[in-house]
């Protein structure tokens, strides 16, 4: 262990420890409200400066509840029962689907044979490829690590030098298509099932598929056109003219005709989205959707048993449940209550009012990123420090979820955004510069919050804000 992590890792248990132990319990709290609280302290120097995995670090967590008495182990461990982890659990496996089979790179390629083989036309192309292939793939690291060497081959195509202007445009908007959208989909990253299962169960019925779908169409619109007008500001180079599409024809006519497990994966994808639209409506559960169509992709064979052990992430999962349970611990043991008469004066004026929340809780996240790198663990924190004071918000506090993920997306500094560093090396750091990244995150940061802003009417509308 590096000596960096070794002194966080000791600041942090020590801590942990007085927290529990030895600093006197403030009047409205007990010692297992002193237990969950300390752990938290912990759990977030642990992730902050990643001691051990993420996972270990929220399995020790829950564990330290049992152990301490702050309570049962069916409560600690709860959230692993729910529907919201088989959701995760069968996203994850359809996306490794797509993924394995070839399906998403077809559909990438098609859609940019479309377009003009020029900066402007082949950033529209993946900026809309990487919009309907969002939803398909819930977890940003395949993502980031398949679209950004399909964006490369463009740019070599284009005979765009390394880190070029154009090079470096190319790679964001691969990023903002097949990443950034991820805001726009429930289904597009499982971190936005982690902060729904956050609330308290009376309000997630609120985000379902179509309902987030709906609640983010005039935050998508102004992301995807704004974000395109903002590339194509800063990267397009001088001379645009269309080149031959002969990378991308050949690229097609390698993968050959459509096989049989991606015409199945691509049918259990479409009607697996189809349902979670209709979930209201043919009363099925999404996970319980989700598990039908693995299930069918299972016993056709496009999925086999080595696909579930090495294509699913099952530490990104069991992080994932942990960082959940949280949300109910606090609640249980009356921490939520105690920290909602200590926030309240300062946060109390931004959360009252939705137009000052869009705008002040997004700066608050990006502040928060200089210091907590994992996206996950910063809206974790967020969104737990503001669950308190739900009462008090003048919106559905489902409203915070949203603001939460479209804002821990951003890359002002390279270390601040772990996809685009898995996006980065799948080029082998050779597309964007430093410069381009930061400038293009400014970009972002500002756009997001004008896209929140527009979503207000419509969220009044549907009687949310």
């Amino acid at each position: 262990m590096k000596r960096g992590k070794l002194i966080a890792g000791v600041i942090g248990l020590v801590l942990g420890i007085a927290i529990a132990f030895f600093i006197p319990t403030p009047q409205g709290l007990s010692h297992a409200a002193m237990v969950v609280l300390a752990t938290l302290v912990t759990a977030n120097i642990f992730w902050i400066f990643n001691v051990i995995p993420n996972f270990a670090t929220g399995l020790l967590m829950l564990a330290t509840w049992v152990v301490c008495n702050a309570v049962p182990f069916e409560t600690s461990f709860a959230i692993f029962s729910t529907t919201t982890m088989w959701i995760i659990i069968g996203g994850l496996a359809l996306g490794a689907a797509a993924t394995k089979t070839g399906l998403i790179t077809r559909i990438a390629y098609k859609i940019m044979s479309f377009f003009p083989a020029n900066f402007k036309g082949q950033s529209l192309a993946l900026f809309i490829s990487g919009t309907i292939i969002a939803p398909m793939i819930p977890s940003a690291h395949p993502k980031a690590a398949m679209s950004t060497p399909i964006a490369q081959g463009i740019s070599n195509a284009l005979s765009y030098k390394p880190k070029s202007k154009a090079s470096s445009g190319l790679f964001l908007a691969a990023m903002w298509g097949f990443f950034v959208t991820e805001g726009s989909f429930l289904s597009a990253t499982a971190q936005n099932y982690a902060f729904k299962g956050l609330l308290p169960t009376k309000y997630q019925g609120v985000l379902s598929w179509g309902n987030w779908f709906l609640m983010m169409l005039p935050w998508t619109l102004i992301i995807l056109v704004a974000g395109y007008m903002v590339l194509n500001f800063l990267f397009k180079p001088k001379d645009d003219t269309p080149v031959s599409k002969e990378f991308i024809n050949t690229q097609l006519a390698d993968l050959g005709p459509m096989s049989r497990d991606e015409k199945i994966t691509a049918t259990a994808i479409l009607l697996a989205i189809i349902m979670w639209i209709l979930e209201s409506k043919i009363n099925i559960p999404s996970a319980v959707t989700a598990l039908i169509w693995v299930s069918i992709l299972v016993a056709t064979n496009v999925l086999t048993a080595d696909d579930f052990k090495n294509r699913l992430s099952w530490s990104t999962i069991i992080f994932i449940g942990t960082v959940m349970a949280l949300g109910n611990v606090m609640q249980t043991v009356g921490l939520t209550t105690w920290l909602r008469g200590i926030l309240k004066p300062v946060i109390g004026p931004v959360i009252g009012n939705i137009w000052i929340a869009v705008i002040v809780l997004p700066i608050i996240i990006y502040l928060v990123k200089f210091v907590v790198v994992s996206l996950i663990a910063t809206g974790t924190l967020v969104t737990l420090a503001l669950l308190p004071l739900v009462s008090e918000m003048g919106f559905n506090p489902a409203l915070i979820v949203i603001i939460v993920t479209t804002s821990v997306n951003v890359w002002l500094l390279s270390y601040m955004n772990a996809p685009f560093l898995t996006g980065s090396a799948a080029v082998q750091d050779s597309m964007a510069s430093r410069a381009a990244l930061a400038k293009s995150s400014i970009g972002y940061m500002a756009i997001n919050i004008v896209g929140l802003l527009i979503c207000v009417p419509l969220w009044q509308l549907m009687g949310i804000a």
